[in-house]
């Protein structure tokens, strides 16, 4: 059971308020860590800058999407083994599909409640403390 206070987690999504919301859900989780970014590409630098235990990130952006942010990180030496929880607005078994083949640990359909996103994180990182 990892201890929530000692998670990092990015939260990766172009849009400002949802990305303010899934902080927000992550912080009720108990995780005093939890920084954002606006696209795939800005999260690829931040991981580059520190180790994180946890990537939400949305699917659908600007400027690098959640998809090359996981193919990027599953060939990454160092960032392969870094869990990922895609968000979608879409349940279509293509986008379903091709984040599976690319080797993410979990997805969640928008819109996301809290209760939903605590069951798919707990699931890949166990159960918080």
């Amino acid at each position: 059971m990892p201890a929530a206070k000692s998670l990092r987690v990015l939260v990766v999504d172009d849009q400002e308020s949802v990305r303010g919301i899934m902080r927000g859900y992550v912080k009720r989780l108990g995780v005093d860590n939890v920084d954002v970014a606006e696209s795939g590409s800005a999260a690829l630098k931040q991981l580059g800058k520190q180790p994180y235990h946890l990537v939400i990130s949305d699917i659908n952006m600007e400027n690098g999407s959640g998809l090359d942010l996981l193919k990027a990180m599953r060939s990454h030496p160092v960032l392969k083994r870094t869990p990922v929880l895609m968000v979608t607005g879409s349940s279509d078994n293509e986008t379903v599909s091709s984040v599976v083949q690319a080797g993410v640990n979990g997805y969640v359909v928008k819109p996301v409640s809290f209760d939903g996103l605590k069951q798919r994180v707990e699931k890949i990182l166990g159960p918080l403390t």
